[in-house]
């Protein structure tokens, strides 16, 4: 089931009742990475303009953090940057964090992995907010939703009569928010969405969930249809949902064929957004590409659903997996390629034949599922593109549909 939305979106709800993590709201002045210490983080901040952000608020919080009392507010700061930009942050309990930096109106935020060491995060460039307008739905239901907020963040703002809700003032990427019953002791649903600087997303929640469900189930990937498995990872983001149109448009998706192909498609390879259409199975819109191949020929009957992931290219070094949903005829091959204007430097990772049915199915490739060089000629290996990836490629093969839904990296930041 996919949830509903004009941006990014992907669900894992939850009822449990939980125990609240605190935090230190004492104020700490960065003291620069001169300062003796062996375990911490330290970064320059940065404005849009490149110009270093003096005395500028930070918060560190675990990533699983909530709150109970009402702000409005990203964060509440506890550290702040120096002068010359430069925000340190000493003495930190090895894990899993969300980094959050805000000025009066820009932010930034990102989920790191504290370590024993000191650990440099470069420059980090702050950018206009963005806002979630949003509507929980079902709200008949014994235990109502009456409070939202962003897990990692300071912000709790209540949830109308009519379940709706406006988040202000969020950073930028993927955030997990959720709802809380009256009394803020119980989870009722907690969500994934992305979200764009100086953009308000529009967000529906319709499913509700079984009493039995918990967290640890709903952090975890459904890996009930293939053998291969997702593994738990504290950075999930939904690279695609198909649900808005500007989203679409950014990551320049084509459906296409090359001059090697004897397949024939439905519509421009440039046109990629007529394939985009309501589906009743996934409750939301999905990509459907319809091409046609001979039955006589099956060699050369392919076609190639890509997008741009970065133009210089980016180190996927830390990937864990990659999961979609799919249907169709034929089989697909799933490949993470770089591609320069001398074809001689091109570097393709994809994986064998995956057969497709008429039934919506999750998949689930790692890069132990990419093929070496020696199993197969058109393979440079996961090892050969990993830390320059620049494309994202999904080839239908001998068959007339390939359907795709909710695309999903585990592991590793995206541009």
């Amino acid at each position: 089931m996919k949830m509903r939305g004009f941006f990014s979106t992907f669900l894992f709800p939850a009822i449990l009742a939980i125990t609240f993590s605190g935090c230190d709201n004492s104020s700490t002045q960065a003291s620069g990475p001169g300062s003796e210490t062996t375990n911490g983080i330290f970064a320059t901040i940065l404005t849009e303009e490149g110009i270093p952000a003096h005395t500028i608020g930070a918060a560190l919080r675990k990533t699983d953090f909530t709150v109970r009392d009402s702000s409005q507010a990203a964060i509440s700061a506890d550290y702040f940057s120096d002068s010359a930009g430069l925000l340190e942050i000493n003495a930190i309990e090895p894990g899993e964090y969300r980094l959050t930096v805000v000025s009066d109106s820009l932010i930034f935020s990102q989920e790191i992995f504290i370590t024993d060491s000191l650990t440099d995060l470069g420059q980090i460039i702050l950018k206009k907010p963005g806002n979630i307008s949003g509507t929980i739905a079902n709200q008949e239901d014994p235990e109502k939703a009456e409070w939202i907020g962003v897990y990692g963040l300071d912000i709790l703002s209540r949830i109308d009569s009519n379940g709706h809700f406006v988040l202000h003032g969020l950073p930028a990427g993927s955030l997990k928010l959720y709802a809380l019953n009256e009394s803020r002791l119980s989870i009722i649903a907690d969500t994934l969405l992305s979200i764009q600087s100086a953009t308000t997303t529009e967000w529906i929640h319709i499913s509700r969930t079984p009493t039995d469900t918990l967290p640890a189930d709903t952090l975890q990937p459904d890996t009930s249809f293939q053998d291969t498995v997702a593994q738990d990872s504290s950075v999930q983001i939904l690279w695609e949902s198909f649900e808005d149109s500007v989203s679409f448009a950014e990551k320049a998706w084509y459906f296409s064929k090359d001059s090697a192909s004897l397949a024939t498609i439905s519509f421009p390879a440039d046109s990629a957004w007529k394939g985009v259409v309501e589906n009743a199975d996934r409750q939301g819109k999905v990509f459907s590409g319809y091409y046609s191949s001979s039955p006589l020929i099956q060699n050369n009957n392919y076609v190639i659903f890509g997008s741009r992931i970065s133009a210089e290219g980016v180190d996927l070094s830390g990937l864990d997996s990659v999961t979609f949903f799919a249907k169709g005829t034929g089989s697909l091959r799933f490949a993470l390629e770089r591609w320069n204007n001398s074809a001689s430097d091109n570097l393709k990772a994809w994986t064998a034949d995956i057969p497709l049915s008429n039934i919506w199915s999750r998949y689930s490739i790692k890069p132990s599922d990419f093929l070496q060089p020696q199993d197969d000629s058109l393979s440079t290996g996961w090892e050969s593109v990993r830390t320059t990836v620049t494309r994202i490629h999904f080839f239908g093969i001998n068959g007339q549909e390939l359907s795709l839904d909710d695309i999903v990296f585990y592991g590793t930041h995206l541009p």
